[in-house]
């Protein structure tokens, strides 16, 4: 057998039997005021000897790799109410002070840090035996002495396991406890082999009668698969489910990077617990590194063990929502965290948060690459609530049988969750000649009436005999440990009297404070009124309360009443299920009708979440609202901007003087003045003494407005000259602008240049209009304004 293999084997070992016992029964005093109140499931205890063969040599490296096994065991603090047992084995060949069995850690029930501290040391005295020591290997010695410890002392209701780390080689040639005889006899060795073989079935049969698992584990070169099969079917095969896969079997492990998984996946098969695919990674000089790790929602009690080969690096757990934990407590989930200053740690938790959690590593300055892994093992803690409808029935009646999955914090709704879970209920008794199971499903096929609700339906046939048959749920599944707890029905002879049915509205959540409609559909058999009155049975400590909380009359024939069960405002949010029976109100344990309500009680919506989408649609209206404003007066604001419009003074059809520009920057209003005679005139911008000289325009569609310094208001198109000033100039504006588009809409155009004349003789004086009597055209359209001859100019 490879030492370095048995040793690393012999450690992880430990560390499997701490982390998964940890999460096993915690006493009442140890949990949060709700977890105690509502821990009903609980998971199993565990009976441990970890048996390992000291007949191979060993390294120094492999004394090393026993020492760094003290500060994994250190951090495997185990359930107050499961024990641990280690022994090294080899053989007795008869010289003085030699024992087959030594026992390295006494059995240790671990409840406290002194006993962590045993343990811790304990397990040095594992070591290469000596010829002196006797080095061969006695297989009957070792499963005899683990039997003996398991016998004496063993946890209530414990689960009885023997780890056996061993190259599955029998070999005692030198052992005078198997035959008389020299040892250099070939005949004697052989005789002694051969009887110890024998004595080996009848031992491995005893450990079967017993309810003994073993577990095999081999290693070395020599190890055969028929060899630790032997003992994994010569064993109990009684696992802690029903399932193939929790039964006992034998692992060869053939590489040293195999051992801890090796180990971590017999002891989640022996003990029904749920492995979490190990996450790894290196780390080295002052390097931060994250592993993650799921833990599911199913999970009532689990274990992060952290591998990180040197005790320097440091680690820190974070849970699902984002908050570093330690040993204490948050919520209804306590922690227990160890080993921060060896190369492996822990941290145990009851009730944890579902989802990922996150291990933190930082390595100190100056550390060579190290690989670091972190796994989580964890098991379900779960009960099978079960409701019969009815729960009396007639001889031969179907019976409608609702079945839900609960944990310590409440029923598991999610469909997820519940994948890969095997339901089924066994009834037994009464008239039945034989067990019968009844198959369930939550498919939303009848009998069941709404699929993924996490409420299995099944029918089962009352026998035609009377008596009380019992139905027990039975779950099974990866890492859970189910706690079976039964319900009757009464079938009788004759027709029952009142009979009903339950039925509940909605679709399937609740929301903390508010309510569950149903409805109890009865018939009365009897000529009179009968008296009923509703109850709950929780089974998770949910807390709720029926409406009518009094007596309900059930008249003869058949008679509906529609009930509510209210869920307090303090309401655990999560699964809920309980049992709503309707019982005579004289007789409670009468029960007329029965149905098993599971709900998600969910948390009420804040005010935020009831109103953000009328929040949403106003904002959303007034935003709309504000961007047409903001449009509307943007539009507004370019149409009456007079940036781009600059004014020129005309005199006989001919500019003269500069053009004065509009303001560069926004404004509704073009103000200037005008200065000089006839021959000097110029425009300017107003100063303070042109009080009565400025001229004031605004824009007016394509065209301006003009307000005289008289106070008159004119409108004028663009290029178009306006009528003669005192001084004889004309004003004529243009726009830099060019907003041909609101030219064209307003139906104003810059004067046409006239056409060339056609050749031939000159036309005669064409016909017009006859002039006013002030001596202008008629049919001018605006008195004050007249086309520019020419607008060609380049600042037109």
């Amino acid at each position: 057998m490879t030492s370095a293999l048995r040793c690393r084997a012999t450690r992880a070992l430990v560390v499997m039997a701490g982390a998964l016992t940890l999460a096993l029964p915690v006493p009442p005093h140890a949990l949060p005021a709700r977890a105690a109140a509502t821990a009903a499931p609980e998971t199993l205890p565990l009976d441990m000897v970890v048996a390992v063969d000291e007949s191979g040599s060993l390294s120094a490296g492999a004394v090393s790799r026993e020492i760094e096994a003290t500060s994994t065991i250190a951090q495997s603090v185990l359930n107050p109410q499961s024990r641990v047992t280690v022994i090294g084995f080899g053989s007795n060949n008869g010289r003085p002070g030699q024992n087959a069995v030594d026992q390295v850690c006494r059995p240790t029930v671990v409840g406290d840090g002194v006993s962590l501290q045993y343990l811790s040391e304990c397990v040095k005295g594992l070591h290469r035996r000596t010829d002196e020591e006797g080095n061969d290997t006695d297989h009957v010695a070792a499963l005899t002495q683990a039997l003996a410890t398991l016998r004496d002392g063993s946890p209530a209701n414990a689960l009885k396991v023997v780890f056996l780390l061993t190259d599955g080689h029998l070999d005692v040639p030198r052992s005078p406890a198997y035959g008389s005889g020299s040892e250099a006899d070939p005949v004697v060795r052989q005789r002694r082999n051969e009887g110890a073989a024998q004595q080996l079935g009848d031992v491995i049969g005893q450990t079967q009668r017993e309810g003994v698992q073993i577990w095999p584990l081999g290693f070395g070169a020599g190890v055969t698969q028929e060899n630790l099969d032997r003992f994994a079917a010569g064993g109990s095969r009684a696992g802690c489910d029903a399932r193939e896969e929790s039964r006992p079997r034998a692992r060869i492990v053939r590489d040293d990077r195999d051992v801890t998984r090796s180990l971590f996946e017999a002891y989640a098969a022996a003990t029904c617990s749920g492995l979490t695919p190990t996450d790894s990674t290196t780390v080295e000089d002052g390097q931060v590194r994250e592993l993650k790790v799921e833990i599911p929602l199913i999970a009532t009690d689990g274990t992060i063990t952290v591998s990180k080969s040197d005790p320097r690096v440091l680690a820190e757990f974070v849970d699902p929502r984002g908050r570093t934990v330690t040993t204490g407590t948050a919520g209804d989930s306590t922690f227990a965290h160890s080993g921060a200053n060896t190369a492996t740690e822990a941290l145990r938790i009851v009730n944890p948060l579902n989802g990922t959690w996150t291990v933190r590593l930082k390595a100190p300055q100056r550390l060579s690459r190290r690989l670091v892994s972190a796994t989580a093992l964890w098991q379900g803690a779960v009960q099978a609530a079960i409701v019969p409808e009815p729960p009396s029935a007639r001889a031969g009646q179907e019976v409608r049988i609702r079945l839900s999955l609960v944990t310590r914090r409440g029923a598991i709704t999610d469909e997820e969750a519940l994948r890969g879970l095997t339901f089924s209920v066994t009834a037994t008794g009464g008239g039945l000649a034989q067990p019968q199971t009844v198959q369930v499903r939550d498919d939303g096929s009848a009998p069941d009436d709404r699929e993924h609700d996490g409420r299995y339906a099944g029918v089962f046939a009352a026998p035609q005999g009377p008596g009380d048959v019992t139905l027990t749920g039975v779950v099974a599944g990866t890492g859970i440990r189910a706690e079976r707890v039964p319900t009757t029905v009464t079938v009788g002879a004759a027709e029952t009297v009142v009979q009903g049915q339950i039925e509940f509205d909605g679709d399937g959540t609740v929301r903390q404070g508010e309510v569950v409609r149903g409805r109890v559909t009865v018939h009365n058999g009897a000529s009179s009124p009968r008296r009923a009155r509703l109850a709950l049975r929780s089974v998770a400590g949910v807390r709720a309360t029926p409406a009518p909380d009094g007596p309900v009359t059930l008249p003869p024939g058949d008679s509906t009443t529609p009930f509510t069960i209210r869920f307090g405002k303090d309401a655990a949010l999560g699964g809920a299920s309980m049992e709503v029976r309707l019982a005579d109100d004289g007789d409670p344990a009468v029960a007329y009708a029965s149905g098993l309500l599971t709900v998600s009680v969910e948390r009420p919506p804040t005010w935020w979440e009831t109103y953000r989408r009328y929040i949403a649609a106003a904002a959303l209206v007034l935003l709309l609202a504000g961007v047409t404003l903001l449009l509307v007066r943007a539009a507004r604001r370019r149409r009456v901007n007079v940036r781009g419009l600059s004014v020129a003074l005309t005199l006989d059809g001919e500019r003269t003087g500069a053009e004065l520009k509009a303001p560069s920057r926004w404004s509704p209003r073009f103000r200037f003045a005008l200065r000089g005679d006839t021959y000097a005139a110029r425009l300017v911008p107003p100063g303070p003494d042109d009080g009565d000289q400025v001229f004031t325009v605004c824009r007016a569609g394509a065209g301006v407005t003009v307000q005289t310094p008289e106070g008159d208001r004119y409108p004028l198109g663009m290029g178009v000259e306006s009528e003669p000033l005192p001084s004889g100039h004309r004003l004529v504006f243009r726009d830099a602008a060019k907003r041909r588009g609101t030219a064209r809409r307003a139906g104003l155009r810059r004067p046409a240049k006239p056409a060339p004349p056609a050749p031939g003789p000159a036309p005669g004086p064409a016909p017009g209009p006859a002039p006013d009597p002030g001596g202008e055209p008629r049919d001018r359209e605006d008195s004050w304004q007249r086309t520019a001859p020419d607008y060609d100019s380049p600042w037109l």
